[in-house]
């Protein structure tokens, strides 16, 4: 499971990685699932082996500990996530945190502190070693806290009403290109946050790393000959009201009905049957309090 240490961790650095009980044999059958669906491009609850993945009761209950909730439910994931192998010449590490770090989720101190906890618990399951050279993603340890202390101060009551809600943010530099422009995340150390040294969570086959996206993390390139392969599930506490992008949350509906036919009946609890917990809350209308400096309204 997830031991109190790591329960530490996960809330002091805003990660950890963890072991499953999955065996040798188990983990073969779900990697072979990953290379037939990327292969294939089906849905993933078209494959038996997958979903026998997602709906060992292992993640839920990871999930229950991590939010600190009696009952917890899928909120978005269970596509396979490919880190494919870059060409080189190879990016600069500091160009690609400066190019790359991003926030996924935005929330208060209060949600994550709360109880049950108002937040995603991200749960990356591992299908083959992910060495730092193999695309190993990039955190911040820690970021998360000031983050969510800073939204905890300047968000109006109705913006905190729709957190915690999937909405990705970058610190400056801000392109006027990007989605979310003029909100960003402010510098809120000495150092400015794309100054500041990443680390890479690495990982064994059959690992999971527990991931609060609110905090500073980054896609890296991978300088291996072989894909990273991982299985990504994010859950939610059951009753804690979910934000998402248009987009993002027309493609839930349309999917968990498809994946809650093909679990198990004993296991079909973990997709919900309804959506009234799952709010749209898009990139528009932007968020004044969340400007840049040079943005703000008179």
């Amino acid at each position: 499971m997830i031991t109190d240490a790591q329960l530490t961790q996960y809330e002091e650095q805003g990660a950890v990685t963890i072991d499953s009980p999955f065996s040798e044999e188990q983990l073969d059958r779900a990697e072979a699932a990953w290379d037939r669906l990327k292969a294939s491009g089906d849905p993933p609850y078209e494959n038996p082996d997958y979903i026998d993945v997602v709906q060992h009761p292992y993640f839920e209950e990871v999930a229950k500990k991590v939010l600190r909730a009696n009952a917890v439910h899928v909120w978005w994931g269970l596509h396979p996530h490919e880190r494919a192998p870059a060409e080189p010449p190879y990016a600069d590490h500091k160009d690609q945190w400066k190019s790359g770090c991003h926030v996924d989720i935005q929330a208060t101190w209060e949600d994550f502190t709360a109880t049950p906890r108002r937040m995603r618990a991200e749960l990356w399951f591992w299908l083959n070693d992910v060495p730092s050279d193999r695309g190993a993603m990039r955190i911040l340890p820690g970021s998360h806290r000031p983050i969510m202390e800073h939204w905890s101060r300047v968000l109006t009551p109705e913006h905190k009403a729709e957190l915690p809600r999937v909405h990705g943010l970058r610190p400056l530099p801000v392109a006027d290109t990007q989605v979310a422009f003029p909100e960003y995340v402010p510098d809120l150390a000495d150092k400015p946050w794309v100054e500041q040294e990443p680390v890479p969570f690495t990982a064994k086959r059959g690992q999971v790393l527990v991931l609060c996206s609110a905090g500073l993390h980054s896609a890296w390139q991978n300088e291996d000959e072989v894909p990273r392969k991982a299985m990504g599930t994010s859950w939610a506490a059951a009753g804690v009201t979910c934000g998402l992008p248009k987009g993002q949350r027309d493609g839930v509906m349309a999917y968990f009905p498809e994946l809650k036919k093909k679990l198990h009946p004993d296991r079909a609890h973990i997709v919900p049957g309804d959506f009234d917990w799952l709010i749209e809350s898009d990139y528009e209308p932007k968020w004044p309090e969340t400007f840049l400096p040079s943005h703000k309204p008179e």
